[in-house]
C-alpha cells in the first residue's frame, strides 16, 4: 500500500480527528491511513455543504441559515438536523416553549380526569356490593 499523503494536504488537523475518532469506545487504534482518509473525506464533506448552501445563499457570503436551510431540505442530512437546526427567534422560542407546556397541562388535566372517573367507578362498584 502507499503511505498517506503529507499533512499539508490536508486543512484539518489530524491530532484533532485522531482525538475525535478515539472517542469513540470502539476505537482503540487509529492507523495513519484510516486517519488520513478520515480527515480527507471530512473536509470533503464539509466543503460539499458550503458550496450547496452557497449556492442557496441570495448573496455573496454564507451564513449559518444558508448551511441550515441545506440540512433541513436534504433528507440524506438528517444526521445533522438536531445539531445544526434552523435559528429561531428568542419570541418564536417562548411560543413554542408554551404551545409544549400547555400540550402537556392537556395532556395531565385528560389523564387525572381520566383517573377521577376510574376511581369514581370503583368506588360506585364497592357502593353496589
Amino acid at each position: 500500500m502507499s503511505t498517506p499523503k503529507v499533512e499539508k494536504d490536508l486543512h484539518l488537523p489530524l491530532s484533532r480527528v485522531k482525538t475525535i475518532m478515539k472517542s469513540s469506545p470502539e476505537v482503540d487504534a487509529v492507523g495513519a491511513e484510516p486517519l488520513y482518509l478520515v480527515t480527507k473525506v471530512t473536509e470533503m464533506f464539509v466543503t460539499d455543504l458550503a458550496k450547496r448552501a452557497f449556492k442557496n445563499s441570495k448573496n455573496n457570503f454564507l451564513e449559518y441559515k444558508h448551511i441550515a436551510e441545506v440540512v433541513q431540505e436534504d433528507d440524506t442530512l438528517d444526521f445533522l438536523r438536531e445539531i445544526i437546526p434552523r435559528k429561531i427567534t428568542v419570541r418564536q422560542f417562548k411560543e413554542l416553549m408554551a404551545r409544549k407546556a400547555a400540550k402537556a397541562n392537556s395532556d395531565d388535566s385528560s389523564e387525572e380526569s381520566s383517573e377521577e372517573e376510574s376511581s369514581e367507578e370503583s368506588s360506585e362498584d364497592n357502593n353496589q356490593e
